[in-house]
């Protein structure tokens, strides 16, 4: 993987751009991350494309994993994932545990629905927009 060269605030304050500008939580993870570590414009549009299923709790469903976390898994994989069937898949697991650990730590849950009831309705998008940034800051750490 190429080295991220933004920094985690610029990295953090950009996922929150695009989460409050059109991009869903594990969009804009997504999008932030992969714009951080230097991906040209149409690795990051086929990564964002990918996401996109999961905003909302899977499919805006709200009753899966909240987005972000959603986003930061699908990250991992972009950089990590295996390639062939005869590689390891141990590293990206442990960074998808990793994420979840940290986010878990931070949330509480994983639980979409458990986070914006917890948020009210009132607060939602403010306090989603501050999770995104969390989960692309503590990501870009796992990452690096």
């Amino acid at each position: 993987m190429e080295e991220i060269c933004m920094d985690l605030e610029t990295a953090a304050l950009k996922a929150g751009q695009y989460f409050g500008n059109g991009y869903h939580c594990a969009e804009a993870v997504v999008a932030a991350t992969l714009e951080a570590a230097g991906q040209d414009k149409v690795q990051i549009q086929a990564a964002i494309s990918c996401a996109t299923a999961f905003g909302g709790g899977f499919g805006k469903s709200f009753e899966e994993a909240c987005g972000a976390l959603s986003g930061a898994l699908i990250a991992i994989g972009y950089f990590h994932g295996r390639k062939t069937l005869d590689e390891s898949w141990d590293l990206p697991a442990r960074m998808g545990d990793d994420i979840r650990q940290a986010f878990l730590e931070q949330t509480g849950t994983t639980h979409c629905r458990t986070l914006r009831d917890r948020f009210g309705e009132e607060h939602q998008m403010a306090e989603c927009r501050i999770l995104v940034q969390e989960t692309t800051r503590e990501l870009i750490r796992i990452l690096t």
